[in-house]
């Protein structure tokens, strides 16, 4: 397998790449890889670069382009998955899973029962959660990074969706039609999935989507985890919307 780096595009210059920093040390220190090996740079542009490392160093590792192409890992639906904030690392592991099925964007969201609420304490996370999505979207084959917006509070989240963006929430008290069933109408490519965290959404919450356009769902018959029912649901919509086929 090809190693995959996102880099910053300054250390795009073709036919040569020059790589420093982290990715540098990962490369150089961690993976031991050598002049002759191939991996392939990204820029988040959706453009990928296959290269063959001439130097391996202290300094940097420098290395040649032999191959420019569109990236083929990015999902044609755009799927912002709203997250009920989570307790300890089950969050992460959402952003990781999530970045592997496709999710596009993601954006940690404080409802009424999530047992974390403070905002300065999750703007603290955000460089390590940055770091947990750009390895999965490495390892995965993404073309691009998916996005991470600000924390935010429920109701404000479900006010200001972009117009236009199909919007889901599945919640077990619903009674709603079957996810399948309301995927079969989606006539968008912009999807709005929102998740509660641990405990699920309240009766205010389900009846704000509702005022504001949002589908409610049902996930089946059996209750799932804050941490599953969010996967489960961005693999089910990226599937019924011919993602995978």
């Amino acid at each position: 397998m090809i190693h995959r780096f996102f880099v910053a595009s300054n250390y795009i210059n073709p036919p040569n790449v020059h790589i420093e920093d982290e990715i540098a040390h990962q490369i150089r220190t961690v993976l031991r890889l050598r002049p002759g090996d191939e991996i392939i740079v990204l820029d988040n542009s959706g453009i990928e670069w296959q290269v063959r490392l001439t130097e391996v160093g202290k300094k940097g590792v420098q290395g040649q382009i032999e191959a420019q192409r569109q990236a083929q890992g990015e999902p044609r639906v755009h799927l912002n998955l709203y997250q009920g904030v989570l307790k300890g690392q089950k969050f992460e592991w959402v952003l990781q899973k999530g970045t592997e099925l496709g999710v596009s964007t993601f954006t940690p969201t404080l409802c009424q029962r999530s047992v974390v609420r403070d905002l300065d304490a999750l703007a603290k996370k955000e460089t390590r959660w940055r770091q947990i999505i750009r390895e999965a979207a490495e390892q995965s084959g993404r073309g691009k990074l998916p996005q991470l917006g600000q924390a935010q509070s429920f109701e404000t989240a479900i006010r200001q969706v972009q117009s236009g963006t199909f919007m889901i929430m599945p919640w077990e008290e619903a009674g709603g039609e079957p996810l399948k069933q309301v995927l079969s109408r989606v006539e968008t490519g912009n999807i709005a999935l929102f998740i509660g965290p641990e405990g699920g959404f309240t009766a205010d919450e389900a009846r704000l989507a509702g005022e504001a356009g949002a589908k409610l769902v049902a996930l089946g018959p059996r209750i799932l985890r804050a941490e599953t029912a969010g996967l489960a649901a961005c693999a089910a919509i990226l599937y019924e919307l011919d993602e995978w086929r």
